[in-house]
């Protein structure tokens, strides 16, 4: 992503999803030979990392193994979504309508992080995974949250994105940027074709609701052609969704006062 961070925070997470990744217990030295890191540190992370609750080490196998308490760190947000506002619901009624990947995503600082990823049941796809952040200059929910945003703030987005040599492809002005944000503004959807992976385009929009106080959008994602041809279909089925879930999430909210 750019930007480092703090090494013994990454590190942890750096374990956790090459767990995430293998599905089965891991000795030490896989460990450390996959992640590159250096055998003494490797060790006394995994300590601390057992004595906290989060691995489980088997001394006779001598594995490790991510505890019931990882789940349970994120399972109460995972539980807000089911049943506080139906978002999956949202999700599933769109991907069933449209038979494309539907993601729902939240803005994180710079980026958007997809919260739910729905696929279709046939091969023309090629999706993110759930939990994957992604450039909000480079995607198109983060340019359907930005067009909600006032122009300084998207200024200090690029600003940045550029400052920290966080794009990959690095050649996107400031007027370009805001000529994309504002046919977002004039269209009420945001329609990116073949940029972060060649064959593939995405339309989004954002949602009304927030995730506390975080913005949110939905998005569809899918091969390029497939995507144009259906243009069309898409937007006007994802306006009527929202709009019908918009109205839902009042009621919901006048009912749980």
């Amino acid at each position: 992503m750019g930007k480092k961070g703090v090494k013994s925070a990454m590190r942890t997470f750096e374990v956790l999803e090459l767990f995430e990744e293998k599905r089965k217990p891991l000795r030490l030295h896989e460990i450390y030979s996959s992640l590159e890191y250096p055998q003494s540190s490797t060790t006394n992370l995994l300590k601390s990392m057992v004595s906290m609750g989060y691995l489980n080490y088997n001394r006779r196998n001598r594995t490790y193994l991510p505890s019931t308490r990882i789940n349970m760190l994120g399972n109460w947000l995972h539980g807000y979504f089911q049943s506080s506002g139906g978002y999956r619901s949202l999700a599933e009624e769109l991907q069933r309508r449209i038979d494309e990947t539907v993601g729902i995503v939240c803005q994180n600082d710079l980026y958007i992080q997809y919260i739910i990823m729905l696929t279709p049941a046939h091969e023309h796809k090629l999706p993110p995974n759930a939990g994957t952040m992604r450039l909000m200059t480079d995607s198109s929910t983060g340019l359907a949250l930005m067009a909600r945003m006032k122009d300084r703030a998207i200024e200090k987005i690029w600003r940045f994105t550029n400052y920290y040599k966080l794009s990959e492809n690095n050649s996107y002005s400031l007027p370009e940027l805001m000529r994309e944000v504002n046919w977002v503004r004039k269209v009420g959807y945001a329609y990116i074709a073949k940029r972060a992976t060649p064959v593939t385009s995405s339309i989004a929009m954002t949602l009304d609701e927030d995730l506390f106080g975080i913005p949110m959008a939905i998005g569809v994602g899918g091969m390029a052609d497939r995507i144009a041809k259906n243009q069309h279909d898409i937007v006007e089925t994802m306006r009527d969704l929202i709009e019908r879930f918009s109205k839902e999430q009042v009621n919901y909210n006048l009912e749980n006062k």
